[in-house]
């Protein structure tokens, strides 16, 4: 089921989560305001079709006018991942006010090193993968508190995190006292944006006040109107993408391009566009991504959610010895699951038959990949291939007998 079900699979492997403490200032008494406010991660496509929506719903106004969502101190927010999504892995980490979306994603980069390792290697970074703080979250009854003080981070919705994140909000005086007034003689409130660590770009805001705030109703609304806005947009990009070009090589055979996976500003399109592609003994396939937040590969042959022996992503790491506890046996938080990644092609470039294994490795829009590669095919057959890091994204090249 990609990398959601592969990372949910490591973690239950590995037994443990990152703990940390959430530190500030003693928080300022909350408001009556007790309302459940519904933030959606992701969303549901249309049938048939692969789309990751990289965006909350709402993100960050409730009215066609720019109406800012706004809930009172004291006010829960309910982050639901949709699971009608396929191949979709996000967090939901709330911002103290002082610090930017670009700072949280300069700080917490999806990739980092294994330094503790005498020769360092790639990882995920468990700083994004994992609760900040640990032990709360997955119910109404017992939220994560969110005082402004430092982030409050959801880690890898679904993966490690399930399907729902609750977050009280209970400002700080030190987050509260630097409000000023609107434009209707009316305090504006504190602004408290919230990110997904996974894919830069994908964040929302809310404005939290002393007294009650919006509708949850008007959240709800809000997201139905943004989720027809988005799939619209990404419908699009699908139909602009959905084509090849084919290019002579000057002996008779051709390179053929398509494009694996595009995207709008809110939706990653995780197709392999076209689906289904002839062509002909000795011509070659060249794979350009147009993607904007997600890595992909191209990977023979198609697996489904079976194991590859080209996986991007290894199982985790044994935590070294040094993590494994302090010397009066005091548990050491940083024995986490280290999960290794393998960015480089592996195998051939020939895919001579339909079982033939090989990869492209990682490739994106975004240093320090490569956006596209290029596989031949002398044989008549039909190779199915997918993209490892989204299990859902396939297709099938059919070569033609001369």
């Amino acid at each position: 089921m990609g990398t959601r079900t592969r990372i949910a699979r490591y973690a239950m492997a590995a037994g443990v989560l990152l703990a940390s403490t959430l530190a500030g200032a003693v928080p300022a008494a909350a408001s009556p305001d007790r309302q459940t406010y519904l933030i959606g991660v992701d969303g549901a496509g249309p049938a048939g079709h692969n789309f990751e929506y990289v965006d909350y719903f709402p993100r960050g106004q409730v009215g066609d006018d720019g109406t800012p969502a706004v809930v009172g101190n004291g006010a829960i927010l309910h982050f639901k991942y949709n699971f009608a999504t396929l191949d979709g892995l996000h967090t939901a980490t709330l911002l103290p006010p002082g610090e930017t979306p670009a700072r949280a994603w300069a700080n917490h980069p999806l990739v980092s090193l294994d330094e503790p390792e005498p020769a360092p290697k790639p990882m995920l970074n468990p700083d994004v993968l994992f609760a900040r703080p640990a032990g709360c979250g997955a119910s109404a009854s017992n939220p994560c508190t969110y005082t402004g003080a430092s982030e409050v981070n959801s880690g890898a919705m679904p993966g490690f995190a399930g399907g729902d994140y609750y977050v009280r909000i209970r400002l700080s005086e030190r987050a509260l006292e630097h409000r000023g007034e609107g434009q209707d003689g009316h305090e504006d409130g504190t602004t408290v944006r919230y990110v997904c660590l996974i894919h830069p770009g994908m964040q929302g805001s809310i404005t939290v006040v002393d007294g009650r705030g919006s509708s949850p109703a008007s959240f709800v609304r809000a997201a139905a109107r943004q989720l027809k806005h988005d799939t619209a947009g990404a419908l699009a990009a699908e139909a602009r993408a959905d084509h090849t070009l084919v290019m002579p090589n000057g002996d008779g055979t051709n390179t053929i391009t398509m494009i694996a996976g595009t995207a709008t500003p809110n939706v990653e399109i995780v197709e392999m566009l076209p689906h289904n592609v002839t062509i002909h003994p000795g011509d070659k396939v060249k794979w350009l991504t147009k993607t904007i937040k997600d890595p992909h590969t191209v990977t023979f042959p198609d697996t489904g959610s079976g194991p590859s022996l080209v996986e991007p992503l290894s199982p985790p790491w044994a935590a070294p010895p040094e993590c494994e506890g302090t010397p009066d046996g005091a548990p050491n938080t940083c024995a986490t699951p280290e999960i290794p990644i393998n960015p480089a092609p592996n195998g051939v470039t020939v895919i001579s038959s339909p079982s033939t294994v090989a990869t492209s490795g990682i490739i994106a829009t975004f240093p320090p990949f490569a956006d596209s590669a290029t596989f031949s095919f002398p044989n008549a057959g039909t190779f199915g291939y997918q993209c490892r890091i989204h299990d859902h994204m396939n297709g099938t090249i059919t070569v033609a007998s001369s």
